[in-house]
């Protein structure tokens, strides 16, 4: 097998690790969120105390006020209900997310012990290699970190270059403008306008 292919393989075995990694993280965030509060029962019983004291018709100013009391009850009792469940969910899934944290720390261990640097132990910087890899633009993880700089560094050239053409098209604009309405022009007027050194 040759050292591309070992390289290629490495690659491979760190984007599936990876792709564990971030499951049990999705799986455990999803244990441990929160049970909301029943927005459906809230309203139910807070129509059902407004319709109550409405047709009671106790002295009209009180009407409104035992409402509000009756709202601010049931939301606090529904958020205590709501922290009871998501304590009964944590505590029925306890033994699920204790493997799953065990079973993260053991994908990390397993990514320690890759040559690939922690650096690179991204997704998309690995599709790259795997791109650099297959294109035969690098042959080892060292030319693949190597390649990604350089690709880095064209990009933000890239976008240096652009802002520089962004800047000298809204200065031929303004200078068109300036030009088209007959305006005195100061060139150190215009260059202070614009923030041109």
């Amino acid at each position: 097998m040759s050292n591309k292919q070992l390289v290629l393989d490495e690659i491979k075995q760190a984007q599936q690790i990876l792709l564990e990694i971030k499951s049990a993280e999705n799986k455990l965030t999803e244990y441990r969120k929160p049970v909301p509060v029943s927005v459906k029962n809230f309203l139910f019983v807070a129509f059902l105390s407004i319709l109550v004291f409405s047709v009671y018709r106790p002295e009209s100013g009180s009407i409104w006020f035992i409402s509000v009391i009756m709202i601010a009850t049931t939301l606090i009792f529904l958020r205590k209900t709501s922290k009871k469940l998501t304590e009964q969910k944590l505590e029925d899934n306890k033994e699920r997310i204790n493997e799953l944290t065990k079973k993260k720390k053991e994908l990390n261990h397993s990514l320690d012990t890759l040559n690939i640097g922690p650096r690179y132990l991204d997704l998309k910087i690995l599709n790259k290699f795997e791109h650099y890899l297959r294109n035969n633009l690098a042959e080892t993880l060292k030319e693949c970190a190597q390649e990604y700089v350089r690709e880095i560094e064209r990009e933000e050239r890239m976008a240096e270059l652009r802002k520089i053409q962004a800047k000298q098209d809204e200065l031929l604009d303004e200078f068109i403008r300036v030009k088209e309405n007959k305006e005195p022009f100061e060139l150190e007027d215009f260059k202070r306008r614009k923030k041109i050194d």
